[in-house]
């Protein structure tokens, strides 16, 4: 409803289509980049937290990735490129998520924990394996399996 009367109330048909071009561009950027950092990596169906090798701070790492971009672009991603960093501390103002991504990679080498930061290109590519596989899955399961038709999605 809100984008037909944003659409109604502009005052040309060339403000209209530029406005419709622009939001959807920035909010397919913006889309993007959520893609990217949480569905190519590891997903739990159940309890996630097993024992001390998969424990919540672990499980934070194991289930999101950064994605790694120069600072120059961090208006870009608006912070969203510190994944990582946003699931452990999940109120900390994204202007100091690339000085937390330090120490929690400090930490990570400390305790040799596996920190995954892909490039923007090698994050897609990595994102489009997952969701391949996924589908291959979803479409081989069967009822009863536990699988997609026990799911929420059926």
């Amino acid at each position: 409803f809100w984008v037909l009367s944003v659409v109604l109330s502009m005052p040309s048909w060339f403000q209209t289509v530029a406005w419709l071009l622009t939001s959807h561009a920035v909010s397919g950027i913006l889309h993007v980049q959520i893609v990217i950092s949480h569905w190519a990596m590891e997903t739990y169906h159940g309890h996630a937290y097993n024992d001390d090798k998969d424990e919540w701070y672990i499980t934070q790492l194991k289930t999101t990735m950064n994605v790694d971009t120069p600072p120059l672009l961090d208006w870009v991603h608006i912070g969203l490129q510190f994944q990582i960093e946003h699931h452990l501390y999940p109120r900390l103002p994204r202007h100091n998520l690339r000085k937390a991504r330090e120490l929690v990679k400090a930490v990570c080498k400390k305790h040799g924990i596996h920190y995954h930061e892909p490039g923007f290109f090698q994050a897609n590519i990595e994102t489009m394996r997952t969701l391949v596989s996924t589908a291959g899955a979803a479409r081989h399961s069967k009822k009863g399996e536990s699988g997609f038709f026990e799911s929420a999605l059926w």
